[in-house]
């Protein structure tokens, strides 16, 4: 590695990536430059310590940010930094790879004898599902896995149970029933025992980014490591927790970072700021201070932000969202998605943020994909020329059958309605519409302008400053830290 790559470190990213310290907790504000420490700090974990022949594990919680952190790494210590067996992956892979570990030394029996299971990002993309209370699942019974089922609150696609069984038996799951048996499985003081023998062999140093992303089982899964003798590392901001629908648990990371005895240190500097407004208002927000944001048109606008989709698509009809809303499996949404998608990668070249799972849904593979792409685009080229909201919906049924044998329900309002949206948006020039995005979606990346959708709680909550245990207020803060220059309140 260069020194002149060293000589761009900050003295406070110098220190985190290269301290001795064993076990680290990295405070990390928006644009300090958190990837970049990471990857510093996963070369001289795997560096200093050559001659130990165990891994240095990073992990993160997506595939994006895991392939944005072995890009970085691999650009500033080189390809060699992560040969087997050092590795960045999700944390979903070391989920797996332990629940690997438990069936082949015999601690636990999947249906069937396997050892070694395919794991599906979900059902639907490779069965028919149904739209039902109804969830076949994987639970524990001693030793060994068994299906059964259970019935949610809310319906949701879910398996048919012969062919949930029928696939378990053949050894295939999704992630979420991995994630499952191993938590059950870690009430049994034997398997914590097996796995923190497994991580002392195997791993010497974890690096964990996001920790305030982590859930429950993710936060047992680095404790085991930190039992297990290993060089702990994580990384995150309090202030960006954002994902308590999924179940992360940010309120017991400071319970880890103590048990595990981390020494904290903090990235303030940050390198986004542009204006001394935006530093101003940066720095209001983190000390929950009192501060204002000002409203402004959206002329000059980089992207507008919300906290939910539908918003988005009320804000003006130069906002261009990049969903209708959070994907849900109905097979008449994931057919304007698609066509959302055309939409999108046109004007602001970037993918609708739900595209896989519309395609999953409606049981289209990449090459089907691509034989649909000019008939959607033939499609909107018809809805921009001409208001037949109800031909547009027959044709793009019709696009949809040519390729896939999922059924589209018949004419429906809000299938109408997301036509209407789209024709709003195609009757201005591409150059003319802005990025509409969640805050979710947001979080890492930067704008010159963003304007952000308020609600009435959020004057009210910048009025008497931020609480940072408060979910919505965080969400609030990640929204009007993007902004390279200027926020603006719309």
């Amino acid at each position: 590695m260069a020194e002149a790559a060293l000589d761009r470190l900050t003295p406070e990213q110098l220190i985190a990536a290269g301290t001795p310290l064993t076990r680290l907790y990295i405070e990390a504000a928006p644009g300090s430059g958190k990837t970049t420490v990471s990857a510093y700090r996963f070369g001289v974990q795997r560096f200093a310590l050559a001659s130990d022949p165990r891994a240095v594990v990073a992990v993160s919680f997506t595939r994006s940010a895991t392939a944005e952190l072995r890009a970085r790494v691999r650009s500033t210590w080189g390809r060699a930094a992560i040969n087997p067996p050092h590795r960045i992956v999700t944390l979903d892979t070391v989920v797996y790879d332990l629940l690997a570990h438990l069936l082949h030394t015999n601690k636990l029996r999947w249906p069937g004898g396997h050892t070694e299971l395919e794991v599906l990002d979900t059902w639907k993309a490779h069965y028919p599902t149904r739209y039902t209370t109804r969830e076949p699942v994987v639970e524990l019974e001693g030793r060994q896995i068994v299906t059964a089922h259970t019935y949610r609150h809310a319906k949701g696609n879910h398996l048919g149970q012969h062919d949930f069984e029928t696939a378990v038996n053949d050894g295939q799951c999704t992630h979420d029933n991995v994630r499952a048996i191993l938590e059950q499985a870690l009430s049994v003081p034997d398997i914590t025992g097996c796995l923190i023998d497994y991580f002392a062999t195997t791993t010497r140093a974890l690096i964990v980014d996001e920790i305030f992303d982590a859930n429950s089982l993710d936060l047992a899964v680095v404790e085991l490591a930190a039992q297990a003798g290993l060089h702990i590392t994580v990384v995150g901001d309090p202030w960006q927790a954002l994902y308590g629908f999924r179940g992360a648990r940010p309120d017991l990371v400071p319970t880890l970072i103590e048990r595990a005895e981390m020494a904290t240190l903090q990235l303030t500097a940050s390198f986004r700021w542009r204006t001394s407004h935006q530093e101003d208002l940066a720095t209001a927000l983190r000390r929950s201070e009192p501060t204002t944001v000002p409203s402004a048109v959206l002329d000059g606008v980089d992207v507008v932000l919300a906290r939910e989709w539908k918003p988005l698509w009320n804000t003006d009809p130069r906002v261009l969202p990049l969903a209708f809303r959070s994907a849900s499996g109905n097979t008449q949404e994931a057919a304007s998605t698609l066509l959302l998608n055309r939409l999108t990668r046109s004007a602001f070249g970037e993918h609708a943020t739900y595209v896989t799972d519309a395609a999953a849904t409606l049981r289209l593979d990449e090459d089907a994909r691509a034989r649909l792409e000019p008939r959607l685009d033939a499609i909107l080229a018809r809805l921009a020329d001409k208001e037949d909201l109800t031909g547009t919906l027959a044709d793009l049924t019709a696009a949809i059958a040519t390729e896939s044998s999922a059924r589209i329900p018949g004419k429906h309002p809000s299938q109408i309605e997301r036509l209407r949206q789209l024709r709003t948006r195609l009757l201005h020039p591409f150059d003319d519409l802005i990025l509409g995005l969640t805050t979710h979606q947001a979080k890492g990346r930067e704008w010159d302008a963003v304007a952000v959708r308020f609600e009435a709680s959020d004057t009210r909550a910048l009025h008497v400053g931020l609480d940072r245990d408060n979910e919505d207020h965080r969400k609030l803060y990640v929204a009007l830290t993007r902004a390279r220059r200027r926020s603006l309140a719309v």
